[in-house]
């Protein structure tokens, strides 16, 4: 339970850093997606010492077209600099270049996943199409504007294939906003508190303001990540159960082998609790040296999984995880101290029911019947 509970919390650690490292702890987005002096109420959040980075932008949902290839994304205006205080998206480009600091060059960096999907290159051409329309003498045509893919990021994620960053200048001629944004993304000093934190900062912009925090919009993938563990959990709690199965039977042999001796025992003055008492302690140490053990392989085993795991690949020559199929290559673990605390007082907790039944049983024993054949 330990190995494989350490194993999932690396998987949803691992997640996590690699989801936001490019998706902020949260935004707030303006009233009816429109944000003006912004400027000001930037600095306003940035003065909270619970936020340690606001950066604006403009964006939603876009469709990028290369010849007959069409897919849907992600498409984010950012400001190249004030957005490295909210995301890494700059750290983590394997290509080409991060946009520049100059609006109307029209660049855009986007996923590796995304730059396969629509088998483009640094230096293509992409047209960004936009779910809004433009009147013209001919009729109504969506909104298009061709872009130069200037760089391509890889987060390791999900978000690789469904994500696009272009700069806010552009972004705000494209949506025509003027110089105003659509709202503020932000980092906060713990992301776990983002929830909680949001709307008393959206408190602090115009009425109407709507805070997302990234457990909303990625809440459908950390939720199907803490189901999954609490399914092994529960799955691996069973094993135990059944495990805790051995104390009865090894403490229900013990009862029949040693009914003369309890007999002996009950006619010198011992009471049944006693006789009770006495199988509870040996049931228990059985269970105290199973626990003993299991802490000693399960703690270090959790905490170097990984490392093990490379060794049998080595020694195999076969791969865990291929990297063209997956975004991790390692086997990631993490300890909770919390977790082994839980094992461990649900392992002693079966230990001690498991006994009860047979200890009850031998303090039962009559002294003459089981002295009857000794």
């Amino acid at each position: 339970m330990i190995v494989v509970m350490s194993v999932m919390n690396g998987f949803e650690r691992e997640l996590q850093q690699r989801v936001l490292s490019v998706v902020p702890h949260g935004y707030i987005e303006g009233p009816q997606r429109r944000l003006a002096n912004w400027q000001n109420y930037a600095n306003t959040l940035a003065d909270n010492p619970q936020v340690s980075g606001v950066a604006p932008y403009v964006g939603g949902k876009a469709m990028l077209a290369v010849f007959k290839r069409l897919r849907g994304v992600s498409l984010y205006g950012i400001n190249p600099e004030q957005e490295r205080a909210v995301s890494a998206v700059s750290e983590h480009m394997i290509a080409g270049e991060y946009l520049s600091g100059d609006p109307g060059q029209y660049q855009i960096i986007i996923g590796d996943i995304l730059a396969r999907q629509l088998g483009v290159n640094i230096g293509d051409g992409v047209t960004v199409i936009l779910p809004k329309v433009t009147v013209t003498p001919f009729g109504l045509f969506p909104r298009e504007k061709e872009f130069t893919v200037s760089g391509v990021f890889s987060a390791g994620a999900q978000l690789d294939g469904s994500s696009a960053f272009i700069h806010i200048g552009d972004a705000q001629r494209l949506y025509q906003l003027g110089d105003d944004v659509e709202g503020l993304r932000l980092q906060l000093t713990d992301m776990f508190a983002a929830p909680q934190l949001l709307p008393m900062l959206a408190a602090q912009l115009p009425q109407g303001s709507v805070p997302v925090s990234w457990s909303d919009s990625q809440g459908s993938l950390f939720q199907a990540v803490k189901m999954e563990k609490q399914m092994v959990r529960l799955l691996l709690l069973f094993i135990v159960l059944i495990a805790a199965f051995n104390i009865v039977s090894i403490l229900s042999m013990a009862v029949s082998a040693k009914r003369g001796s309890i007999a002996v025992l009950r006619t010198m003055g011992s009471t049944p609790g006693s006789i009770m008492a006495i199988f509870i302690v040996y049931g228990m140490a059985t269970g105290l040296i199973g626990l003993g053990l299991g802490l000693l392989i399960g703690v270090p085993l959790a905490q170097h999984v990984g490392d093990v795991v490379a060794f049998i690949e080595q020694l195999s020559g076969m791969q865990l995880f291929n990297p063209q199929v997956y975004f991790i290559t390692h086997l990631p673990s993490h300890l909770l101290w919390s977790d082994v605390v839980i094992v461990s007082s649900f392992a002693l907790l079966l230990s001690l029911l498991a006994t009860l039944y047979p200890a009850w049983q031998a303090s039962r024993v009559q002294p003459a019947e089981a002295l009857r054949y000794e």
